[in-house]
């Protein structure tokens, strides 16, 4: 396996291909200034040799200048970046991510055009361990900024080198945690989606919400995030339900969340009505005064297969689709999901599709097939560096501040910025199921408001 990473890992340097060669319709896959220490044979490093020193503030002292990569074929100084991904992980998934993800980092070299920009790509292992060893390694070849790594344990081992030697670190993680002194996330982080989504619900005049939400990790963060932003705006968590991710397992979660919204359901639409469904039932005084007594929407962040068993659930148990809004999450950015009657005129927040398509027809030029989602980062910290690399100044041309400009930046998913503290903002757009396709509701904003 490590042999052929060390394939992977040693391209050749700078080739001249023409941008009309992205548009062809022969994929080419562009070439940078992209090394790895296998370029340079008389370079002979173990990686596994560094460890962490007894005092952090001495990690910098491990790297001598007159070590740090120097390719034959550039004539000035280079701007060294370190690209630290799970090449040679265990899984098999992880593996194919990282290399799309090193795709669209050349590709990014490629667009910027910047000769002395020099991407030094380094295999994390897809562990702690590893990653570690790798942002040595990549320090030790002279890195200015490490881009990655992927997984959060990585990060977090990785963010001890990149601290104690002063090295600013754009990682690929979504666990918040990691971020700060030096370290800043460029993800997708589902705050940001809870947070849009709730937005533009309540600038719609909901107020009152439900949530049926899985009982894991990811469904606490995500719930969590609903009640404070929620409570923030000034509305009302009705009830809430928890499920295991199994079909048989939501019924009851489904069915108690449902009695929530009975107030505004009429009578005779309930499943469990015996009457003549063709004779008008008596007026109920109350039925406007139900409607703020019940939900108005309901938070389901759910996906896939689970979502299409889930979803039918809550007008089997009569919540009126209708009239109760169904909220969910970027991953119901799936055609497939258009074909669920119960999810028609969802809203949920995601990169605005306008924008991404644009990177997935560019990278499929390049390589022949489309990025998975993930790829798109390594572009985005890939380009940003490129950026903060072309300014006049050689010294301290990655400083935190210029990193975290408050413009923020527009990339391959639309416009982002990195904060002080580490954490990412993201322009998304809200989009809505429609049986004729997932269509934009509200557009991505194009620039960051002062209060955004």
């Amino acid at each position: 396996m490590r042999s052929n990473i060390s394939v992977k890992l040693a391209l050749a340097a700078i080739l001249t291909v023409s941008i009309a060669a992205c548009g062809s319709s022969t994929p080419t896959r562009p070439s940078g200034p992209v090394i790895s220490q296998q370029d340079y044979p008389d370079r002979d490093r173990d990686e596994d040799q560094y460890e962490l020193p007894e005092s952090p503030y001495r990690e910098a002292e491990r790297y001598d200048r007159r070590n740090f990569v120097e390719p034959p074929h550039m004539d000035d100084e280079p701007v060294r970046v370190g690209l630290l991904l799970p090449f040679s992980a265990d899984n098999e998934a992880a593996r194919r991510v990282a290399s799309a993800m090193f795709d669209a980092a050349q590709l990014a070299v490629f667009d910027a055009g910047d000769e002395k920009f020099l991407l030094i790509p380094k295999d994390t292992r897809g562990n702690a361990e590893g990653a570690a060893s790798a942002a040595r390694s990549a320090l030790a070849d002279g890195a200015e900024i490490i881009l990655g790594p992927l997984f959060s344990e990585s990060v977090e081992a990785a963010a001890q080198v990149t601290r104690a030697a002063s090295t600013p670190m754009i990682a690929f993680s979504s666990d918040l945690t990691a971020a700060g002194n030096g370290v800043f996330l460029l993800s997708f982080p589902p705050e940001l989606e809870i947070a849009r989504v709730t937005e533009f619900a309540m600038s719609q005049e909901l107020t009152r919400f439900g949530v049926l939400a899985p009982r894991t990790e990811y469904g606490d963060r995500v719930s969590g995030a609903f009640a404070e932003e929620v409570f923030t705006r000034g509305g009302v968590i009705v009830h809430e339900e928890r499920y295991e991710q199994d079909p048989d397992a939501m019924l009851e979660p489904a069915k108690r969340l449902a009695k929530y919204s009975q107030e505004i359901i009429p009578l005779q639409m309930r499943h469990e009505f015996e009457g003549d469904r063709s004779q008008p039932q008596p007026e109920n005084a109350s039925a406007e005064a139900g409607y703020t007594q019940g939900f108005q929407a309901v938070l389901m962040p759910e996906q896939g297969t689970l979502l299409r068993a889930l979803a039918p659930l809550l007008p089997y148990y009569n919540v009126d689709i209708n009239r109760v809004k169904i909220l969910g999450v970027s991953a119901w950015n799936n055609p497939r999901l258009t074909r669920e009657p119960a999810l028609r005129g969802g809203w949920f927040a995601a990169p605005d599709p306008e924008i991404t398509r644009s990177f997935e027809n560019h990278y499929a030029g390049a390589f022949g097939s489309a990025p998975p989602r993930l790829a798109s980062l390594a572009y985005d910290a890939t380009l940003l560096s490129a950026r903060l690399a072309a300014t006049q100044r050689r010294r301290n041309r990655f400083d935190l501040d210029a990193i975290a400009d408050p413009n923020g930046y527009f990339g391959a998913d639309g416009l982002f910025r990195l904060n002080p503290d580490g954490t990412v903002d993201r322009g998304l757009a809200i989009l809505e199921i429609q049986p004729g396709g997932i269509q934009t509701v509200d557009p991505a904003p194009r620039s960051f408001a002062p209060a955004y």
